[in-house]
């Protein structure tokens, strides 16, 4: 059955947004490079995705826990900006059960709309998207390079 393409994946975040989150998923492929474990033939990098909800900024957050890592993990929320149309990315550790929301964030990580961890201009879908990626990457081997 076909689907006015209006409606496909509309999952309430924003086009671009969504955008940045395929060419995520294609920088990422199936993992972070330095995370391969030869002996298992897997990635041990596994970033989860989960939905942004900030009234009419809407996006996505990824997850990432560095396997030694006791506490923290970094999440990086990332959505069209309600005042203009650029893509805006906050960033902060935080140990959650739970996906993060904008009601559990840390106090002095999102004092105000403005403040925020990276932006690109509209359309900067890719450059979004790479830098989401080097976050990460930096995060992991940041945190597991003495643990191997």
């Amino acid at each position: 059955m076909s689907t006015p393409v209006k409606y496909y994946h509309a999952d309430g975040a924003n086009r671009q947004v969504q955008a940045v989150l395929a060419m995520f998923q294609y920088l990422h492929g199936d993992g972070i490079e330095d995370s391969w474990d030869d002996n298992f033939k897997h990635y041990k990098a596994e970033i989860e995705v989960a939905r942004w909800e900030n009234c009419r900024e809407q996006g996505y957050t990824l997850m990432l826990r560095a396997p030694w890592l006791s506490g923290n993990r970094l999440n990086i929320a990332f959505y069209e900006h309600r005042n203009h149309d650029g893509i805006c990315a906050i960033r902060w550790e935080q140990n959650t059960l739970n996906s993060p929301t904008i009601d559990t964030l840390p106090d002095g990580v999102f004092e105000n709309k403005w403040e925020v961890s990276y932006e690109v201009k509209w359309g900067e879908v890719t450059k979004m998207a790479r830098w989401l990626f080097k976050e990460f990457e930096h995060y992991w081997i940041e945190n597991t390079s003495d643990k191997r």
